[in-house]
């Protein structure tokens, strides 16, 4: 089986996917968006699928597979940014408290697709039920209209071969030793909070 095979049998067997539903461009930034939002335990495609979760970097490394496989060029994005208090006003006592302390230097990662003829930007980090908690989710792929990033960019990088998981993870590294340095360890604590808060919040019923 391909890749997009795998990844509509596996969404199809969680009830992500309707087993008589095509895999059309709009349907795998769906299915791709409403992954939860925890580190798997690498960010090759193949685990993103086996363990059906993921963070900005493994969800957008798995749509460039997945719309390679369909046909379709895409250009995957790091961006340094930070968390602040203005930057995240979604952020629970938790997390607003880490950021009281001062901005949290992170490194985010996005999609540049084309398609019919035309670039545009794909953000697939936040799942849908997420909105309820004032994250900017993108609710639909519309061609040729762009998404909103989720995150201010302050400085961007192309990665040079997305298919490259291993390289895709040393550039990241290189760009979170660079910009947030001595804080990787407050990066790292904001990062796992934010994962479990969402994780904890989805779950419940909404009203």
């Amino acid at each position: 089986m391909g890749l997009l095979a795998d990844f509509r049998a596996a969404a199809v067997v969680r009830g992500d996917l309707p087993d008589d539903a095509q895999l059309t461009v709009p349907a795998i930034f769906a299915v791709v968006r409403d992954l939860p939002y925890e580190r798997a335990s690498d960010r090759r495609p193949a685990t993103t699928i086996a363990e059906w979760r993921a963070t900005c970097t493994g969800k957008h490394v798995l749509l460039h597979a997945l719309y390679a496989e369909y046909g379709l060029r895409s250009v995957l994005i790091h961006a340094a940014h930070e968390f602040t208090r203005e930057r995240a006003p979604w952020a629970p006592p938790a997390l607003a408290a880490i950021l009281n302390a001062g901005p949290v230097p992170d490194v985010h990662t996005f999609l540049r697709l084309e398609h019919n003829s035309r670039w545009t930007t794909v953000d697939a980090t936040w799942p849908l039920a997420a909105a309820r908690l004032g994250l900017p989710v993108n609710k639909r792929y519309e061609d040729g209209r762009g998404m909103r990033v989720a995150c201010d960019p302050d400085e961007l990088h192309h990665v040079p071969d997305p298919s490259d998981v291993d390289a895709v993870d040393a550039l990241k590294e290189r760009m979170l030793a660079d910009y947030a340095g001595a804080q990787r360890p407050r990066r790292e604590a904001f990062i796992a909070g934010l994962a479990a808060w969402l994780r904890d919040e989805l779950a419940r019923p909404s009203a």
